[in-house]
């Protein structure tokens, strides 16, 4: 709405309780655990004291991410196997916090037209669209 305004501190968002809890209702549940072995499901229990632990360690810029869980999968077709890394529950709730938090400000950027890793988009979509504008308008 207005192009020439601009944010200047979006951090209060990810220490915020709330938030955080809310970023962690968005994670998708059994995956594979990261390199503290604890899944989603493990990491609810008493959800509200790890969440305040974190919010406080966000709010004096105490975090430190954890490694990030190195595993290998096949690759389909070849005998290489590709590289994989996991994150730890605790880290995906901070990825997700801020994800949220981006989302809601360049979603309003970008076109109709872009379908690139948006949510609640898909590459199915993207091939509908086109689908529908080549029979419907004059291409070159």
């Amino acid at each position: 709405k207005n192009p020439q305004e601009r944010f200047t501190s979006l951090y209060h968002y990810l220490y915020d309780l709330e938030y955080l809890v809310g970023s962690y209702s968005g994670l998708k549940r059994g995956k594979a655990p990261g390199v503290d072995g604890e899944t989603v499901e493990e990491y609810g229990k008493d959800l509200r004291v790890k969440l305040a632990d974190l919010a406080e360690r966000l709010g004096r810029v105490g975090y430190r991410p954890q490694p990030v869980l190195r595993c290998y999968i096949p690759k389909p077709g070849s005998a290489k196997k590709r590289p994989l890394g996991i994150p730890a529950v605790e880290d995906k709730v901070v990825q997700m916090a801020l994800t949220r938090v981006l989302e809601q400000i360049y979603e309003a950027d970008f076109l109709d037209c872009s379908y690139g890793y948006r949510p609640q988009r898909s590459c199915h979509e993207a091939l509908d669209q086109l689908g529908r504008t080549i029979q419907q308008k004059k291409v070159n």
